[in-house]
């Protein structure tokens, strides 16, 4: 595991708890968070240099959640160590940097699996399942909000932080990329990065996509809608288990959906290392990183220049 930040140490706590993970090594730089992992797991060899993991033969493959700027030189090193690499979102900065990567690994024939969660949560999937069943019919309307209160990075915009998300169960949900992208953005103070931000997505077949992510907003949400021709269904990750899914027909009163709860992060975890192990690709589920980056880099572009970006 390198990097065990915030969001690292949610990695560190579901692996210690798979038995199908035999975590050997933790890699951070800051002291304080290598004294806090020898305190909470003493087993575990500690270290602030990641090249000391690509020198053992025993390590197979390796968690990177570090500082998006690292992503692509330590997903590389790694690779080209002949580790397989599962990288948090995103898998790095710019739509180049990720081609070469998927390159690598190709070339390399090691596993290379970007974190997006989002694509493993149970009630996403069943959503993913019910359209290409056909139950929506023809979608015309997505509707995500994503935001917290006063919560926010100085690393990356709200972009890359948590829009992130929506774009990737956008793909997910529709398996293609939009015709064009719209957004706006604004900063809630000048010493930090875009924290308030709107995408609009349209789609050759008409389909309309808006995204509402906010670091500054007086609560958190996770939700989104779905309109179709056939069924309409809204998702609120905020919910309990058995709630976080309700679907309305046409003449019908809303109904919940119940689906069979594992937390999304071990799934995406077990998913990496089933992969691992059997030597096989990971199946992306419609979401291709090379499109999301260039998308996210549309997204930004369309801010910079105060114009819709046509794919």
């Amino acid at each position: 595991m390198i990097g065990c930040g915030a969001w690292g140490s949610a990695y560190l706590r579901t692996l210690t708890s798979m038995p199908e993970a035999n975590l050997l090594y933790v890699c951070d730089k800051n002291e304080e968070i290598q004294r806090n992992v020898v305190s909470r797991f003493p087993s575990l060899s500690i270290t602030g240099d990641y090249q000391t993991i690509l020198k053992d033969s025993k390590v197979r493959a390796v968690f990177i959640a570090t500082p998006p700027q690292t992503h692509f030189q330590i997903a590389a090193d790694c690779i080209a160590a002949g580790k397989s690499v599962m990288v948090e979102k995103p898998t790095t900065t710019t739509t180049e940097s990720t081609m070469e990567l998927v390159q690598l690994a190709e070339k390399s024939g090691q596993v290379l699996m970007s974190g997006h969660q989002m694509i493993h949560h149970p009630t996403v999937e069943c959503i993913r399942d019910h359209i290409y069943q056909g139950h929506f019919g023809d979608i015309k309307f997505m509707n995500f909000e994503r935001t917290n209160c006063n919560i926010y990075r100085k690393d990356v915009n709200v972009l890359w932080d948590l829009a992130v998300h929506d774009l990737t169960i956008m793909f997910s949900l529709l398996a293609s990329k939009p015709r064009w992208i719209c957004a706006r953005a604004v900063k809630w103070k000048d010493s930090l990065p875009l924290g308030i931000m709107s995408i609009d997505c349209g789609y050759a077949n008409g389909t309309l996509v808006h995204i509402h992510t906010n670091w500054h907003h007086p609560k958190k949400i996770r939700r989104f809608y779905i309109i179709g021709t056939e069924m309409m269904a809204e998702f609120d990750d905020t919910r309990n288990a058995d709630e976080k899914l309700i679907q309305v027909r046409p003449g019908s009163k809303p109904a919940k959906v119940k689906t069979a709860w594992e937390e999304p992060l071990r799934r995406q975890c077990k998913y990496f290392l089933q992969c691992v192990e059997k030597g096989q690709k990971p199946d992306p589920k419609g979401v291709d990183a090379v499109v999301l980056m260039r998308v996210m880099e549309a997204v930004e572009e369309s801010i910079k220049t105060g114009n819709s970006v046509y794919l």
